[in-house]
């Protein structure tokens, strides 16, 4: 067996015990983030040209998305 196969291996072996155990999965969780990181998007956008007087409200909904979309990030590379 060569390195990619051992490593193929381990994934596999990983996500059975992952969908075994039940609950939330990583995959499921990384979906939800990049739902509320869309929506934190598209309501930032609109609350910033809508509010003109007040843009920090907007850049504040875009920044927490950003978050969000960080740790989405994280989860993805991680596990």
């Amino acid at each position: 067996m060569d390195r990619e196969e051992i490593e193929k291996l381990i994934e596999e072996t990983a996500r059975k015990e992952r969908a075994r155990r039940g609950g939330l999965s990583v995959d499921s969780a990384r979906k939800v983030l990049n739902v509320l990181f869309l929506a934190c998007a598209a309501v930032g956008l609109v609350l910033y040209f809508a509010l003109p007087d007040r843009h920090l409200v907007g850049i504040c909904v875009i920044g927490a998305g950003m978050f969000l979309k960080i740790v989405e990030f994280f989860l993805r590379f991680l596990f």
